[in-house]
């Protein structure tokens, strides 16, 4: 099945006092079944943080000799594999992503984001998950979805 996803929420970055910025994630993935309780994915997400902007902006007025300018993008793309275990209408799921796509450095390339996701009907869904790179958490987010 081919599925489509929209996560957001508020996200904070590293430096105090910069304040909560909102974040949205929108992942298009497809999965198979392989039995009643797995599927294995395979997707793509484009992410879209907020926080990244005023980060950057900071990043190359306070440091300029770190090599920032300001210019780059906040903007990212990754794509990921996951697991599903199904549980009736919830499931389980597991996903480790890697940004093909990361014009500035925020933390690792390699992300992963575990979660839960409840089926309202056959074709529509809400998920809640945390990214995490490693030990270091980035957000949780809450999304809708839809499968074809």
């Amino acid at each position: 099945h081919f599925n489509m996803v929209l996560r957001g929420g508020i996200q904070e970055g590293r430096v105090i006092g910069l304040g909560q910025k909102p974040f949205v994630v929108v992942s298009g993935y497809v999965d198979k079944r392989l039995s009643f309780k797995s599927s294995i994915q395979v997707g793509v997400d484009a992410i879209f943080a907020k926080f990244l902007e005023t980060e950057i902006a900071y990043s190359a007025a306070a440091f300029p000799a770190n090599g920032v300018t300001g210019d780059e993008d906040y903007k990212r793309v990754g794509v990921f594999v996951g697991y599903e275990l199904h549980i009736n209408k919830l499931s389980l799921i597991g996903q480790v992503g890697y940004y093909a796509y990361y014009p500035y450095k925020f933390e690792a390339r390699v992300y992963l984001r575990p979660g839960l996701k409840y089926y309202i009907t056959e074709k529509i869904f809400t998920v809640v998950t945390l990214k995490s790179h490693w030990a270091s958490a980035e957000n949780v987010a809450f999304g809708v979805g839809f499968r074809i």
